[in-house]
């Protein structure tokens, strides 16, 4: 998982466009969502995830997204391999 801002895309507002992406080990965008101007990637995880079944697969994501309630998703309600985050990859 990973979270972009679009260079040069704004809003009507001005903010600017920041997008949250599913990616498989190729490359290739399995799922993506916009992030809410007033929020963060942590909001955007578990919609992001909900249609997905990423059972057995590795999940890799940075630091902001390391979040206690993101483990139990991954683990418990997706049955996923070792969620671990890509700056420390530890297992919870």
């Amino acid at each position: 998982m990973d979270g972009k801002s679009l260079r040069g895309a704004t809003r009507a507002d001005g903010s600017c466009v920041h997008l949250l992406s599913v990616l498989r080990g190729d490359g290739i965008v399995l799922a993506q969502r916009e992030v809410d101007a007033k929020s963060n990637e942590i909001t955007a995880f578990r919609p992001l995830l909900d249609p997905l079944d990423p059972t057995g697969a590795v999940v890799t994501f940075d630091a902001l997204l390391t979040q206690t309630d993101h483990a139990k998703l991954l683990v418990e309600e997706k049955n996923t391999t070792s969620p671990c985050s890509t700056r420390a990859c530890t297992h919870w």
